[in-house]
């Protein structure tokens, strides 16, 4: 099978009607305006161009909805996309228990998906060799290999500097003998495994934290569409933050925005791998264990998600406590960024509700009243899609780095 990511122009096409079609690649839905301001075309050519290829029959219309939310009057501007956008995405994103691996449409739709747990190996070459064989897993059933996909994305669990590896992945051993638990996450993403990747696949690739990739995946086809400044909280499996602003993933001088798993909350609390004391992370991080300590029984995620549905009292008043906690560290955050809204990990599922309200009221007490009534509090709609989602949204935007390759 031979990639799909370019359809071939027919003879005749101009320079500009190839802008025009260069700015629909990946799926992307855009109204006239929106390509005039891409392509830098006068919006009389695009409406010219746009008629020219509808006629032709290389894009086609989306009169409804152009998978953005409407805030303004009248009927939402119709948008315009590729008939046929072609082309996968290769996404293998990793958390601190597993392995998820797709083969993704650019228009988002999954061709093949696989799962599989890490277990207890913390060994990144190991661990990559297994992300990888799942990867070619799930484009072998989808018809196809990793190395015919257009881009790979690689979702990394950690505070994540591109072309560095983990921020705090650099433990002396002095310190590691003194916090022998620390010990498990050192040794994960070290370095940066986007040129192992880009080597052994022959494509463009690109390493990026997991939680801004779900903030990605939610604010371009979850619960954040339409809104240009969000903070995604992911909490299922570890502590992290997205930032977008001004409709863009905002990483920071060094990569670093949105760590908020090392924002301190007890100055005098248990020590972090960060080097740091009383983070969020080591404070409230293992969301499952510090539910599950007031139960006879392991409990997991899927328990912890059944229990507050059935309305147990124990369980959705730790998840609302939780929430306030959080909610204290983000409504200083959202003093400071003003974001329309927070969104919330969707694979919480029913125990969102109880952790959302305690945010809720811990926002609203510590913020000016008038800047908590603008910050609208959501659930995320992808759940575990979030990261794979965001992985197409990261390749879409242009954001991958220039790589040479073979294809």
């Amino acid at each position: 099978m031979t990639s799909r990511a370019v359809p071939a122009l027919p003879s005749g096409t101009t320079g500009n009607e190839r802008l025009v079609l260069a700015a629909l690649r990946g799926g992307a839905v855009l109204s006239r305006t929106e390509l005039s301001a891409t392509t830098g075309l006068p919006k009389t050519t695009v409406t010219g161009i746009a008629n020219r290829l509808l006629q032709r029959g290389m894009v086609v219309e989306h009169t409804a909805d152009t998978g953005r939310r409407h805030r303004g009057r009248g009927r939402p501007a119709s948008g315009l996309a590729l008939a046929d956008p072609g082309g996968l995405v290769a996404a293998l994103c990793f958390s601190h228990t597993t392995i998820r691996a797709a083969a993704v449409g650019w228009d988002g739709t999954f061709a093949a998906h696989r799962q599989r747990d890490i277990g207890g190996d913390r060994d990144q070459q190991r661990v990559l060799d297994r992300g990888l064989s799942l990867l070619a897993e799930a484009f072998a059933e989808a018809g196809s290999a990793p190395e015919q996909a257009d881009f790979a994305v690689i979702g990394v669990p950690a505070a994540f500097e591109r072309g560095v590896g983990a921020a705090f992945g650099r433990m002396p051993d002095a310190a590691r003998e003194a916090v022998p638990e620390l010990g498990k996450v050192f040794g994960w993403f070290r370095s940066d495994p986007q040129p192992m990747v880009t080597e052994r696949l022959g494509i463009p690739t690109a390493a990026e934290n997991y939680a801004n990739l779900a903030a990605l995946g939610e604010s371009t086809a979850g619960a954040g569409r339409g809104l240009d400044d969000l903070i995604y909280i992911k909490l299922v499996e570890g502590v992290g933050a997205g930032l977008i602003l001004g409709g863009r993933l905002h990483r920071g001088a060094r990569g670093l925005a949105g760590e908020l798993a090392h924002v301190q909350v007890l100055p005098n609390g248990r020590w972090c791998l960060c080097g740091n004391r009383g983070c969020l992370a080591v404070t409230y991080g293992d969301f499952v264990e510090t539910i599950g300590s007031t139960y006879p029984q392991p409990l997991t995620v899927a328990d912890i998600r059944e229990l507050a549905a059935a309305g147990e009292v124990g369980t959705r008043r730790i998840l609302a406590d939780l929430g306030r906690g959080f909610g204290r560290v983000l409504a200083d955050v959202c003093v400071l960024l003003s974001p329309q809204a927070i969104i919330v990990d969707g694979a919480l599922g029913a125990a969102a509700e109880p952790f959302v309200a305690g945010m809720r009221e811990a926002i609203d007490h510590r913020m000016p009243s008038v800047m908590a009534e603008a910050v609208q509090l959501l659930t995320g709609e992808l759940g575990e899609r979030a990261e794979m989602l965001g992985a197409v949204a990261l390749a879409r935007a242009g954001q991958l780095p220039a790589a040479t390759v073979n294809r």
